[in-house]
């Protein structure tokens, strides 16, 4: 029992303020990825791949070709959290996404009513999404999921429906977002029905010269108290197509023994495979680790219908022309934003 009773103190010190109810599932409202919990959550603004189906599936609008998203969490005491998120283009307006969020804790002792021990038992916690987001015109973009949430502990079993939505709105180099999740029937067990950790995210982000953003996000998650959140990226040019990632954040609501709430975290990007790490100190508790995975994959959309960016980052500006000496236009010079950095 060790494993989750720090799990509840590790996620939810700061749900305690908010009175005696409690969530179920209250691992939905941590932060998913590496790449969102290095900038300690500020993402449902700036996201704008596969991972954002777990902050603003909106964001997923903006993805220009298939993407693939693999992710890994080491909590304490031989916790686990994967994740498994997939976004298609399906045509100029329309991609489909679907995502997998679980948490696993490992085999723990089992005791009788008695005190004795009584074999062992693992708990597993799960929500599979799938839904749809479109460009709405005018530079908003929407989205709306489906998503089933599981409990499973020693031979018990619970599950509730619920919905997620989202929607984005770029304007220039900045973007708004917002993202409700989790609303829907409450988890039941038997008879007893226990409320869903419903999160309330909203969010701004500020791209400079390409390779600079900032980002700033409010969420409400559940029972627990209102956060703010304040996210940093820089892209560093290592080459053709490659970049080198830092980012920092800062998330407040941390009780006095689960850390400062400061982040960090780094990623490469290389034609089409990103890798982001992403550390998060929780004081005493310990500390957790982030890996995420993703490639994106397939024909690109028509360059007059592209969305977005490319795993964050923005697309190549147009480059000037000059003729050729026989009527046709070439292109020459660098994009203007790029920084390179020497290894």
């Amino acid at each position: 029992m060790k494993r989750l009773a720090v799990l509840m103190l590790l996620l939810y010190a700061p749900a305690a303020k908010a009175g005696p109810a409690g969530d179920a599932m209250p691992f939905l409202k941590v932060d998913a990825g590496a790449r969102g919990a290095a900038m300690s959550g500020a993402y449902s603004a700036l996201g704008d791949d596969a991972l954002s189906v777990f902050y603003n599936p909106a964001g997923t609008a903006l993805l220009d070709r298939k993407e693939l998203l693999l992710g890994h969490t080491e909590w304490l005491e031989g916790i686990r959290n994967e994740l498994l998120a997939y976004a298609q283009p399906l045509g100029p307006s329309l991609t489909a996404f679907a995502g997998v969020n679980a948490l696993l804790s490992g085999s723990m002792p089992r005791y009788d009513a008695g005190g004795a021990p009584d074999g062992s038992f693992s708990a597993l916690e799960a929500a599979v999404s799938a839904g749809v987001s479109a460009d709405l015109g005018d530079g908003f973009y929407g989205a709306a999921a489906l998503k089933e949430l599981s409990q499973q502990a020693a031979g018990y079993r619970a599950s509730a429906l619920a919905g997620d939505a989202g929607l984005l709105k770029r304007i220039g180099d900045w973007r708004i977002g917002a993202a409700a999740a989790n609303y829907g029937s409450p988890l039941k067990l038997g008879s007893a029905g226990f409320d869903l950790p419903r999160v309330l995210r909203g969010g701004i982000s500020y791209t400079y010269l390409d390779n600079y953003t900032l980002a700033a996000e409010a969420v409400k998650a559940g029972s627990s108290d209102a956060t703010a959140a304040v996210g940093a990226e820089v892209r560093l040019n290592t080459g053709p197509g490659e970049y080198f990632l830092l980012r920092a954040g800062y998330k407040t609501g941390r009780s006095s023994y689960a850390g400062s709430g400061v982040t960090a975290g780094a990623g490469v990007s290389g034609g089409a495979f990103r890798l982001d790490y992403a550390y998060a100190p929780y004081g005493e508790l310990g500390d957790t680790h982030r890996v995420t995975l993703s490639v994106r994959f397939g024909a690109e959309r028509p360059a007059e219908l592209s969305r977005g960016s490319y795993y964050g980052l923005p697309p190549p500006r147009p480059k000037p022309e000059r003729s050729s000496g026989n009527g046709e236009k070439q292109g020459k010079g660098t994009q203007s934003g790029d920084v390179y950095f020497m290894w």
